[in-house]
């Protein structure tokens, strides 16, 4: 995160076009490839793009009884049309984002808002007292927004590597391209670090991905049409703070003090991580699981600076991103408040960070 709101801002602008929920038009130049599905599916979101997909069709006549049915879809499925499959792979952001209105079903979008509210939880919007480099806060308006309950799991992130989203770059920001044949698991395939021959380690089909650097997450969050979180936001969901009691966020989603039952980190002796929805007793009030402990989580901001002594930081020589939260070998529990302040270079691919991912609640049509 930037030492100053106004640099902050600036980010967020140049980052706005790579949020799947604000589309915006993709110009990409050489290598020439096919564009993946995700990309068509931003293009046909994209208002006045000149070459777009055929719209997906949710429903259609059936000649033989006159009764509506659903067409198969490209994967030989007869039982899922396009809005359905979409549902199906966890990627319903892209259903229920606005531009989308008129192209769905009423019964796809109500699927669609079904799945959303399993996976993800609303956070109201309000005020933040959001944690600077310095040390200082500073008073940040955030809209509502929805926030996964979980951290990105295994079994959801090969559903990813298994679409070839690593030979997608039209998902991918145009800066790392160039990296993008190095982002391989143990047998040199496309995938995280710790996997082997595209496969997951057995048995942990539900714990938080790991191995997978900043750049992995942001494509895999445009991928199912949602963005990640900011700094802001993760103090907001993590912290919950009322206005109504002066509008303080709390070190930990449960209060102010540690408990080491309800996280995994060191102080729990686990040693690695756990399933996504372990530690229900540490949850957010509105039930977002591991917010502390378990993972690092990558974050939108980027950080230009860590704070060290009074008056001194120390500035990276190579890009960092925001990580929040802690993790299974995290030893000092205040490193795994909502506020703490560290970072790791946007490549780094480590075993112990992950990701969660937000949608905001005002790019999204209302429930039919």
């Amino acid at each position: 995160m930037p030492a100053d709101l106004s640099l902050h801002q600036e980010h967020r602008n140049r980052q706005d076009a790579f949020r799947p929920d604000r589309p915006a038009g993709i110009s990409l130049e050489a290598p020439r490839r096919r564009p993946g599905l995700g990309a068509r599916l931003l293009a046909w979101l994209t208002p006045g793009k000149q070459s777009r997909p055929r719209r997906p069709t949710t429903r259609h006549i059936d000649e033989s009884t006159g009764k509506p049915t659903r067409p198969p879809d490209d994967t030989g499925n007869k039982d899922l049309g396009m809005a359905r499959k979409l549902i199906s792979q966890d990627r319903y952001g892209f259903v229920l984002l606005r531009q989308a209105m008129g192209q769905i079903a009423d019964e796809d979008a109500r699927a669609a808002w079904q799945a959303l509210n399993s996976q993800m939880a609303l956070v109201p919007a309000g005020s933040v007292p959001l944690m600077l480099c310095d040390g200082s806060l500073a008073a940040a308006d955030l809209e509502g927004f929805y926030l996964d309950r979980c951290a990105v799991t295994n079994r959801q992130f090969q559903r990813f590597v298994l679409s070839g989203a690593y030979d997608d770059l039209q998902i991918w920001p145009a800066e790392v391209w160039p990296s993008v044949a190095r982002f391989t698991d143990l047998a040199g395939r496309p995938g995280p670090r710790e996997w082997e021959n595209g496969k997951f380690p057995a048995g942990k089909a539900e714990h938080p991905v790991v191995g997978v650097c900043w750049y992995e997450a942001v494509a895999y969050a445009r991928w199912v049409g949602k963005r990640l979180p900011t700094a802001a936001e993760w103090q907001k969901a993590g912290g919950w703070p009322e206005q109504l009691s002066g509008g303080m966020c709390n070190r930990y989603p449960w209060g102010n003090m540690f408990e080491p039952a309800r996280a995994n980190l060191s102080a729990s002796g686990v040693g690695q991580t756990t399933p996504v929805r372990e530690y229900p007793s540490g949850a957010t009030p509105n039930g977002i699981y591991q917010m502390t402990g378990n993972v690092w989580e990558w974050l939108d901001d980027p950080l230009e600076t860590i704070p060290c002594l009074p008056s001194e930081y120390f500035q990276s020589w190579k890009p960092l991103r925001r990580i929040v939260g802690g993790a299974f070998n995290t030893y000092f529990p205040s490193e795994a408040t909502c506020q703490f302040v560290t970072g790791q270079g946007e490549l780094d691919r480590r075993e112990n960070i992950g990701f969660r991912c937000a949608l905001t609640l005002g790019h999204l049509q209302p429930l039919p």
